[in-house]
């Protein structure tokens, strides 16, 4: 195929010229038929989201230029690697073997059965967008396809943060024969949204016919001779609590920890993956789960979600090596069919603790007055990078986001004090928060009852950083209770997540009955604020499913008093939580040595996925739309 450039006068600005009267392409209307030749000028998209491109329904041609919750084309970023070369497929410029023709769309041309066989097709698309997507059309040979429209070279970096040298076309010639019979081409994003001030994820597109000599064809339905379609690239979409997770990740640094999950996943029949070699056992952290989706047909015509999902790296790793990075960990073990990868970042080893996706979480669905998020609302800490908020605002789904306070936190994250559980409710959910005055009080009470020679973290040991030794981590409730340093770092805290929590009370417009709060006291380190005892709130939730850090609480009669405790305040009929209301099915897992005594607990070790699905509220992004 051929690439050009066009000069003539009578086709520079395709996508400049007024549209006019019916955008069908096709000639029609009322009136006498037509006597002479009938051009049909016509290009085709999925607008109507049935997951087909039909010439002949209306909807796909009436609505072909507009995006609103009911109509508007929509196309991947193909960033996932199906045909399993280890290279991501909008990185070459093919199309790839395996499932890779399921993640482009379909852009059709209809045929002009009475146009002569010396006219030419041009396809214009706008410049902005060529910048971002490939545009592929069969090979003369009709065995291969090849780029025609936007990057047609490779054009990538091995440097995740190093913009390639890239060129674009934007005009493509289509030759008579094709202009005669018809002809597909096909769309695949090379890139997501990154900033309101880049990139709107729009593209459109023009389809003029031209004579021998280079003038415009023009016809009943297209009076100035172009017809015309917008589509918009899927946005990225953030994991929440809700979401139907089918896949959770861990390191298996700790094979205590391991068969906590494991028990929880087999229970629920999801996968579990584990992976080894690599120095950092915070999954949750190095990277964040969300996903690409447009609409597409099923074997039985179905109309379902299809894309895939995405991991973000974070931009630093656990050294300064490039090949630490949580990007080259993703594409040796992540990425795949239905499965890719993004960096967010413009610099790589930036950033702190902030910017760990612990820090990052998606209020569930929910209406307050006129404000509603029908996808969640991302909610997050403080100090996260501008490239982050950036990315986040680009998407215009789950926003503006909700910041919290975590910078008095020692890790700062907001799984410290913040969690999500499905409730038989009308909201949907209820929030779950740390509780120091929860856990003071059940301490206090078993001290009354004569039981404050009770161990709490019996057989558990704290590490001396400064010696590299260890040294017992067990107290009798009544020495907790007459330690200074945990009540007055335990009470800081209290006062600080009361004040945030106020806050998101208020946004969300949450009743008491919505919160739920778990026991867990603070202490302070270098002046900041970490959990004591295991941060019972700092869990992963799948489904009725919450697997919980062991408190290692004192036991009456050989029961955890704290265990014991959570279940019923979780797992009993009368907290309404869970889908059918009568409770959440509770798991307990060991993280103390490899997680709680590092500062951090379950779901900071944990990373939950789904393949592509609508949330539990069933509403899909495009029906917004945003």
């Amino acid at each position: 195929m051929r690439f050009y450039l066009m000069s003539s006068v009578t086709l520079v600005g395709l996508l400049a010229l007024a549209a006019c009267g019916d955008d069908s392409g096709t000639a029609g209307g009322g009136g006498e038929p037509p006597t002479g030749p009938v051009y049909v000028i016509d290009i085709v998209v999925d607008a109507n989201r049935d997951g087909k491109v039909d010439p002949a329904s209306a909807e796909d041609q009436d609505t072909e230029e507009t995006w609103d919750a009911t109509s508007g084309a929509m196309f991947l970023p193909n960033l996932d690697d199906d045909d399993a070369d280890g290279v991501r497929d909008s990185d070459d410029n093919k199309i790839g073997s395996g499932t890779d023709s399921l993640d482009f769309s379909v852009i059709h041309i209809s045929a002009c059965a009475d146009c002569p066989a010396d006219t030419k097709g041009i396809l214009e698309i706008d410049a902005e967008a060529a910048k971002h997507v490939r545009i592929f059309a069969l090979a003369d040979d009709n065995a291969s396809w090849v780029p025609v429209l936007g990057e047609v070279d490779v054009c990538y970096s091995d440097d995740e943060e190093v913009e390639p040298v890239c060129s674009q076309v934007t005009r493509y010639e289509i030759s008579g024969d094709r202009v005669i019979s018809g002809a597909d081409l096909v769309i695949e994003g090379r890139d997501f949204l990154r900033s309101p001030e880049g990139w709107s994820g729009y593209l459109d597109a023009g389809y003029a016919i031209t004579d021998k000599d280079g003038a415009l064809l023009t016809s009943e339905a297209n009076p100035d001779g172009v017809d015309k379609v917008r589509m918009r690239v899927a946005p990225w979409q953030l994991f929440g609590n809700l979401h139907p997770f089918d896949t959770v990740w861990s390191s298996s640094t700790s094979s205590e920890f391991v068969n906590g999950i494991e028990d929880a996943t087999e229970a629920a029949q999801i996968t579990y993956e584990t992976y080894s070699g690599y120095g950092d056992q915070w999954t949750q952290d190095f990277f964040q789960t969300g996903y690409f989706a447009v609409t597409r047909q099923d074997e039985e015509g179905n109309v379902v979600p299809h894309g895939m999902k995405v991991a973000n790296a974070r931009p630093w790793g656990r050294n300064n090596s490039d090949a630490q990075l949580p990007y080259r960990w993703l594409e040796k073990n992540y990425l795949g069919p239905d499965a890719a990868i993004i960096a967010i970042y413009k610099t790589k080893h930036t950033g702190s603790s902030f910017d760990s996706h612990g820090n990052h979480d998606l209020l569930p669905p929910y209406e307050n007055g006129d404000s509603k998020y029908p996808l969640g609302r991302i909610l997050h800490g403080s100090g996260i990078q501008a490239a982050t908020t950036d990315f986040y605002a680009a998407q215009l789904l789950q926003g503006p986001v909700y910041e919290v306070e975590t910078d008095w936190l020692y890790v700062g994250h907001v799984d410290e004090f913040l969690s999500y559980v499905p409730a038989n409710t009308p909201r949907g959910w209820k929030l779950l928060i740390s509780s120091p005055r929860l856990s003071r009080e059940m301490l206090t009470a078993l001290s009354e009852d004569g039981n404050g020679a009770l161990l709490v973290h019996e057989g558990k040991s704290w590490i001396d950083f400064d010696t590299g030794g260890e040294y017992d981590a067990d107290i009798t409730i009544d020495d907790l209770l007459a330690d200074p340093m945990v009540l007055e770092a335990s009470q800081d805290a209290q006062a600080l997540i009361d004040q945030e929590v106020d806050k998101i009370i208020a946004e969300v417009g949450l009743t008491d009955d919505e919160v739920i709060e778990m026991p867990n006291l603070f202490q302070e380190v270098s002046g900041y604020k970490v959990a004591y005892q295991p941060g019972t709130v700092n869990s992963l939730v799948f489904g009725d499913y919450i697997v919980i850090p062991k408190p290692f609480g004192p036991k009456v009669a050989g029961v955890d008093v704290f265990e014991k405790d959570l279940e019923d305040r979780l797992g009993g009929a009368d907290s309404q939580l869970g889908k059918d209301g009568s409770g959440m099915k509770v798991y307990f897992t060991d993280d103390w040595d490899t997680y709680h005594r590092l500062d951090g607990e379950v779901h900071c070790g944990t990373n939950p996925e789904v393949s592509v699905a609508p949330y539990a509220s069933g509403i899909n992004w495009w029906e917004t739309g945003r």
